[in-house]
């Protein structure tokens, strides 16, 4: 069982939403049948209304169904392992490697699930119900770079409530269209997912989340700014929507960035979004000592830099 308390950011929102939010790998029907089932208690009420608004400081308590197999298979894929212990590993992720398998679709193999899983074997943590890694969080399928998989529930549960209080420090390296100025700043633009639509955009809707993004320019590259990105929010498409916002979109990225430039970048040999997870910093969850894990910028984004420069 796991115990959590409100925080004000999440005062007003669904219960089944705040535990997305505090258990991000549980899926959307698993949370919802988990809370008709009678086990999700609030201020030592069951609660089985999913659509329940917590409050600010509401104490939950969430009985997590027993351990089961997962459906999934353990595949031998080559890893880049960071750092990794009893506890986490931490991966420089292969840019083109969804996180895991859907139900349905293109990605049902070849993802860090399936990878780890093989490498693991037992000792991993139990999500949904099932046992299999713990993505602590996410990473596009085309940014590459460090991500924290948990290798047991207790592991899972202390990353994510550092990532929910954003104790977390994630930055990022980029490549944006332009000559981005100021050299150092700060986006703070709240961010709404279209109903029913994968697009993130800015907007002041009621609904919008809060997004902070710091940035520092760490170079000019012919016309383009390769820059360190910090962000304090962790939301979807969060650094590719604000810096397309400002007029200085991410190079190579298909959704929200300038064909024109992708289509130049191209033929210096860049075919996926300009965005690496370059460094993570947290608290180790047993030790509580500070990790600091940096991932070197891979080989396919070191020689467009390279190909710029001339």
């Amino acid at each position: 069982m796991h115990h959590y308390t409100v925080s004000p950011e999440d005062s007003g929102k669904r219960l089944d939403q705040y535990i997305a939010v505090v258990k991000p790998d549980l899926t959307r029907n698993f949370i919802q049948k988990m809370i008709k089932d009678g086990n999700v208690f609030v201020n030592n009420k069951k609660i089985t209304k999913t659509s329940t608004k917590v409050k600010e400081e509401d104490k939950l308590l969430v009985m997590f169904p027993a351990l089961k197999e997962v459906g999934i298979e353990a595949e031998d894929i080559p890893l880049d392992i960071l750092f990794e212990d009893d506890d986490i590993i931490v991966l420089n992720k292969a840019p083109g490697m969804v996180m895991h398998p859907t139900d349905h679709g293109a990605h049902v193999s070849g993802t860090i699930v399936n990878a780890v899983l093989h490498h693991a074997k037992d000792s991993l943590s139990g999500i949904n119900g099932e046992k299999r890694p713990g993505i602590v969080h996410r990473l596009d399928k085309f940014t590459s770079g460090a991500v924290i998989i948990a290798k047991n529930d207790k592991a899972h549960s202390h990353v994510a409530k550092q990532i929910e209080a954003r104790t977390v420090t994630k930055k990022y390296t980029t490549l944006l269209k332009g000559h981005l100025q100021p050299k150092e700043g700060s986006i703070e633009a709240p961010l709404l997912v279209a109903h029913g639509a994968q697009e993130v955009k800015v907007s002041n809707s009621q609904k919008a989340k809060y997004a902070l993004t710091h940035y520092e320019v760490q170079e000019y590259v012919g016309d383009y700014s390769l820059v360190e990105v910090t962000i304090v929010t962790g939301r979807t498409h969060q650094i590719r929507v604000h810096f397309n916002s400002i007029g200085h979109p991410v190079c190579g990225d298909e959704t929200y960035g300038n064909d024109k430039v992708n289509a130049a970048l191209k033929e210096k040999g860049l075919n996926r979004q300009f965005l690496h997870a370059a460094y993570l910093e947290f608290k180790h969850p047993t030790t509580e000592k500070t990790i600091k894990i940096k991932a070197p910028l891979p080989k396919d984004l070191k020689d467009v830099v390279k190909a710029l420069k001339g």
